[in-house]
């Protein structure tokens, strides 16, 4: 979540896609070459967002389901963790389109949703696309993440096998790690994030210190986690993409050429009066999910210590608890570049 969202009145501002192999510079001066991109096996993956509560959907949705269709990714759960009626419906929206329908579940927050007015954008965009559909009609979210897990476990999937992205508030996490062992699995929640989740890669706070919307939503959830999950308490690590480290400086204009004005992405530009600008820190969180370090500075092993009440977040070496937070190293269109690859 996070973005600041600029309008162009009247103007549609066309996209610079990169070509491969072009060079790119670093943060620190280096020439880069904007990968083709690679990998050796599928990346298996669960996804938590706050789409409604900003724009930033807009692109990462597009990434995530052209990187489904090209084999990057398997998806197997969708949730929303926004507090607002349309949240998970325009996740929906988005699977649809991209006729993705029967490849996974979505779930919301219930009964949480609805606590806030959805975005006029994210109204437009469910009104024209799935008119009528709202959070009531979705399962809880952490029931969705907890039978997601239980279908790749059924699905062969090896333990320290999935990755796990999270890009708003972390309450249908910490719904899915306080639930018992149940009909879906005989595991606790906790107990499948340790077995069976890879990594943690969540968008949240600053680095070293500062109040960000992601936590600041659900202060209790964010500090609960950053508490809670550790390598001392048996957790994989988590990684995070804090607000101020450069992330933001990414950021793509839509509608583009892969965006054409017939996509959901492109109608919610057009219902703001123009278009929009996005900053891309959520996509670059999927991104790291996916491709890993590459382009990345990775912080020592350290401790994000959250409080409780506000949200504030403070980071520290002093004590290694498996949580890093994240830089860029690598120049904005060298991001650019890969994002443009939809």
């Amino acid at each position: 979540m996070a973005t600041k969202t600029r309008r162009v009145m009247g103007k549609f501002l066309p996209v610079v896609l990169a070509l491969l192999g072009l060079p790119f510079v670093t943060s620190c001066g280096k020439d880069v070459t904007a990968p083709l991109i690679s990998l050796q096996a599928r990346v298996d993956v669960i996804y938590d967002d706050d789409c409604d509560g900003d724009m930033d959907c807009v692109t990462t949705q597009p990434v995530i389901h052209h990187w489904i269709d090209r084999g990057y990714v398997k998806m197997w759960g969708m949730v929303s963790s926004a507090p607002t009626k349309l949240g998970a419906p325009v996740l929906k929206v988005f699977q649809q389109y991209y006729g993705h329908g029967s490849l996974f579940s979505i779930g919301a927050v219930v009964p949480g949703c609805g606590l806030q007015n959805s975005a006029a954008w994210a109204s437009a965009v469910v009104g024209q696309f799935d008119a009528g559909d709202d959070c009531t009609h979705y399962t809880s979210c952490g029931t969705v993440l907890r039978q997601s897990i239980a279908n790749y476990i059924e699905g062969g999937g090896t333990a320290g096998g999935l990755v796990y992205v999270v890009t708003g508030p972390l309450t249908c996490e910490e719904e899915l790690r306080a639930a018992p062992a149940d009909g879906i699995s005989p595991l606790t929640g906790a107990q499948m994030e340790q077995k069976y989740i890879k990594e943690f890669v969540v968008m949240n706070g600053f680095a070293p210190s500062g109040t960000e919307t992601n936590c600041s939503e659900d202060p209790l959830a964010c500090s609960r986690f950053f508490a809670n999950v550790t390598g001392q308490n048996g957790f994989p690590p988590v990684y995070v993409v804090p607000l101020n480290t450069g992330a933001t400086s990414v950021v793509t204009q839509i509608p583009n050429s892969s965006l054409p004005l017939t996509s959901p992405s492109a109608y919610a530009a057009q219902s703001i009066g123009g278009s929009a600008e996005t900053a891309d820190e959520d996509a670059l969180a999927f991104v790291f999910g996916v491709l890993g370090g590459t382009g990345w500075k990775i912080s020592a092993n350290s401790t994000n210590w959250v409080d409780a009440s506000t949200g504030m977040n403070t980071w520290s070496s002093k004590k290694a608890s498996g949580q890093y937070y994240l830089t860029p190293a690598y120049s904005a269109a060298y991001f650019e570049s890969v994002l443009a690859i939809m």
